[in-house]
């Protein structure tokens, strides 16, 4: 008898790669963007709400998108109203050319700006919406913070007034790229082995 997860209805274009040794798990559905690359490892959850991820995007390994605050006292299941709206019980909603990298943890609920990097070891809480972050930091369930805002060191924080939206989503389509091409070299190194053998 197997206890698997259901998965979920899954919307993949063809220019964009889910790898096989990443996990979903849910009911509600899962709308992936063109040309987003999901690393293996990761983990996609929409057991409780609806996740979306814009076009453009990298979710890194072990990163884990989509899960239910831990907080046992908090009453947050979704209610099948709006997705993602930086609200506790929505779905989470990824805009496009976002980096999400490895080892993050997005609750339900939240919202990640267009051209976010969320870097290696952050946690967004329940219900934030968020622009870029700085590795482990974390976001409040239910903050919400201004456009352009830069979390580092001991979550200090500060406005970047640059604005390099263009750049970040180039570096963006830049990492994509690469992550496809070191995953064919890959795949064609094992066929390699085992046509050898």
């Amino acid at each position: 008898m197997s206890s698997k997860s259901p998965k979920p209805p899954t919307t993949l274009p063809p220019t964009s790669t889910l790898s096989p040794l990443a996990t979903t798990t849910g009911t509600h559905p899962l709308i992936i963007g063109q040309t987003t690359y999901i690393q293996v490892r990761a983990h996609l959850d929409t057991t409780h709400a609806p996740l979306t991820i814009g076009s453009g995007c990298v979710v890194g390994e072990f990163a884990s998108v989509g899960l239910k605050n831990s907080d046992k006292d908090v009453e947050n299941e979704y209610d099948g109203e709006g997705e993602g709206e930086g609200r506790e019980g929505a779905g989470v909603v990824i805009e496009d050319h976002v980096v999400i990298d490895a080892r993050v943890v997005v609750e339900e609920g939240c919202r990640i700006d267009e051209g976010t990097i969320v870097e290696c070891g952050a946690r967004i809480g329940r219900g934030a919406r968020v622009g870029k972050i700085a590795p482990l930091c974390s976001v409040a369930p239910g903050e919400a913070l201004p456009d352009y805002t830069v979390i580092y060191g001991f979550n200090e924080r500060r406005i970047d007034h640059s604005k390099p939206e263009a750049a970040r989503a180039k570096a963006a389509e830049a990492l994509v790229e690469v992550l496809k091409k070191a995953e064919m070299a890959i795949r064609a190194a094992q066929s390699a082995r085992k046509g050898g053998n």
